[in-house]
């Protein structure tokens, strides 16, 4: 009778764990990693018997967690592509919003303050146009401000969501860090694996995947070594290593992540990462956020230039030079506080045409200084003064070995970018010449498109005459005798030559046409008075459409319009694979779910099928007990 027993006390215990596990599944179907389970059934070892062996029931040998490890990686995965790509699309598309936007972009501002340069041009004498113009250049630089502040503040919420996210994956490292601990006791002492655990520590690796990419490497002990960005460890066992944000040591506005380093410093680790939430913040910073204040920073500084440069070529009202329209900028550098030396570093613009908007370093190694381009990574080594991409970098002072040094041509260029010209008759709208051909001239010679190039000889100390003569290079050779200036005599040949030719003398371009009769004069003058003067007017104007910047190869539209079209393309570009990870990460979803995910149909169907064994094996005690009874009953006669 004790076998009968034995046996169905064995398959109640059995079926007792199975209800149990059952119970479990259901009760965990909304569980977030959760795996179902199932009891594994086993028989006892059978007994020798007079007639052969006879089994002596059932055992539960283990509960099987339902579990693809491919499946979990590729939602790990998924999870920190789609969490990355969203992030960045947020964020990118915050600037391609305020960029384009018509109401706060710059491109409206730049038309409407060269449509009141036009207006000048077209009555260079009238104050209230001048003041208009003034206005103009006023609400351009406020656009500049506007937009360069929109930036920093972006780059300040940049770096509130870097500390943020870096909070967060400290303390899901520190959990699975204490889940490894707790799984390998478990795993220890009941030789089986702890299944619950395993779901949680998934679950947490996920959230972390979120956050930054991660690669897992399983122990022989149950616990898993993560890894995060290049293969730096976040989590070795039992332990979890801290990462920590730390102000840029070149601009304390930007914050990096790291780790910590020897002797308390800091090691940065904020190129290396990638990836979720984290990794996506700083791709947009590096690829995006940055760059694109560069290269507003690269307009305002064109526009500075390129308009003073002209503006200067001008005169006012009062007949004086014209002087810087706008304030003057230069490029900014920052010493790294570890520098020991005495050494620092002076950055000019020399030509603003040629800025690229990249950011360069400067290091002292081996006694001699390396400049990098840090977008390209062209390097050229050398005593310096460098002169590079418009730039004009000297270094100066006794540097010390590892000496360092950030240049930032164009960084602050658009929040410095400001109206330098006060009043509005300083405008320099005309040209400081003039010329005109003498009445007496028998000839149809004429002198056109004369443009000041060069202020330095300017006023002039009198006229300059350009007097025809047959035989001014010698005889046969004809030409121009110049008075006034330097720089004569100029070959010109009328037979061939009638159509125009164009001279350069003494900081000033011009062309003569025509044929010339001898002793026909063309003068060129200070053109004093010349209050109805539009000529350096229109040449300021025509900057708006000549492509001056990028070394030539765009407007201050193209410019812009660039900077647009490259944050609007990544910002497609992110969306699209947000959408794109969002599928497969539901693909990946469903794939796990349908080997791990509770079926509650399949839960209840079992449930039943477990209660009618548990009623039978309860029924096999009961015939077990009767039987015993009867035994007894016999033995008490």
């Amino acid at each position: 009778m004790a076998d009968i027993l034995n046996i169905g006390a064995s398959a109640l215990l059995s079926l007792q764990q199975a209800i149990n596990t059952t119970g479990h599944n259901i009760a965990n179907v909304n569980t977030d990693g959760y795996s179902r389970q199932r009891v594994h059934f086993d028989t006892l070892p059978p007994q020798l018997s007079g007639n052969g062996y006879i089994g002596s029931g059932v055992e539960v040998d283990s509960i099987q967690r339902f579990y693809d490890q491919f499946l979990v990686s590729d939602i790990r995965s998924r999870t920190s592509s789609q969490s990355g790509f969203q992030t960045f699309h947020e964020l990118s598309t915050r600037l391609d919003q305020m960029l384009a936007d018509p109401n706060v972009g710059l491109g409206p501002v730049i038309d409407n303050f060269f449509g009141a340069l036009q207006d000048v041009s077209n009555n260079p004498g009238s104050m209230p146009e001048r003041e208009v113009l003034l206005g103009e250049a006023q609400a351009l630089a406020d656009r500049f401000h506007y937009l360069d502040s929109n930036f920093r503040n972006i780059s300040s919420e940049v770096n509130a969501r870097l500390e943020l996210s870096v909070s967060e994956i400290n303390s899901l490292a520190a959990n699975i860090a204490e889940l490894n601990q707790q799984i390998s006791s478990a795993s220890a002492q009941a030789g089986g694996k702890p299944n619950d655990l395993l779901d949680q520590r998934d679950q947490l690796l996920v959230e972390l995947s979120a956050k930054v990419n991660v690669t897992t490497v399983e122990q022989s002990d149950g616990s898993v070594n993560v890894m995060i960005g290049k293969g730096q460890a976040l989590v070795v066992g039992f332990t979890a290593e801290q990462l920590q944000t730390f102000a840029d040591p070149f601009d304390g506005t930007q914050t990096l992540v790291g780790v910590a380093g020897v002797g308390g410093g800091s090691n940065d680790l904020s190129r290396f990462l990638n990836g979720g939430e984290l990794g996506a913040v700083l791709d947009f910073r590096a690829r995006v956020l940055n760059p694109a204040r560069n290269e507003l920073g690269l307009l305002a500084a064109g526009i500075s230039a390129t308009f003073n440069e002209q503006h200067r070529l001008g005169q006012d009202l009062d007949g004086q030079l014209g002087g810087d329209f706008f304030l003057p900028l230069d490029a900014t550098t920052a010493s790294h506080p570890d520098n020991s030396g005495l050494s620092s570093v002076a950055a000019t613009i020399a030509d603003a045409t040629q800025l690229t908007g990249d950011d360069y370093s400067l290091r002292f190694e081996a006694g001699q200084w390396t400049l990098t381009n840090l977008t390209t990574k062209v390097s050229q080594t050398g005593a310096g003064p460098f002169s590079v991409d418009g730039l004009t970098i000297t270094p100066a002072g006794a540097p010390v070995s590892g000496d360092s040094f950030l240049v930032q041509p164009t960084l602050q260029s658009a929040s410095q970018f400001s109206v330098a010209l006060t009043q509005a008759e300083d405008f320099a709208a005309a040209s400081p010449l003039r010329s005109y051909e003498e009445l007496s001239n028998t000839g149809s010679a004429a002198l056109a498109d004369l443009v000041v190039t060069d202020i330095a000889a300017l006023p002039l100390a009198g006229p300059v005459t350009l007097t025809f003569n047959p035989d001014a290079l010698g005889a046969g050779v004809p030409g121009f005798d110049v008075s006034g200036i330097a720089g004569g005599p100029l070959a010109y040949n009328p037979a061939t030559e009638n159509n125009g030719k164009t001279f350069t003398l003494g900081g000033f371009d011009f062309t003569v046409n025509g044929v010339p009769q001898s002793g026909d004069e063309l003068v060129i003058e200070n053109n004093v008075n010349g209050v109805g003067d539009n000529r350096n007017a229109l040449l300021l104007a025509g900057l708006q459409s000549e492509k001056n910047l990028l070394g030539g190869k765009a407007s201050y539209q193209g410019v812009y319009g660039g900077l647009v079209a490259d944050i609007g393309v990544k910002t497609r570009q992110a969306e699209t694979s947000a959408n794109t990870e969002s599928i497969l990460l539901e693909q990946a979803q469903s794939a796990r779910d349908s080997v791990s995910g509770v079926n509650l149909d399949e839960e209840a169907a079992n449930l039943i099928r477990f209660q009618q064994a548990y009623q039978a094996a309860a029924q096999v005690i009961a015939v077990a007990d009767q039987l015993f009874q009867t035994l007894l009953n016999a033995t008490q006669r």
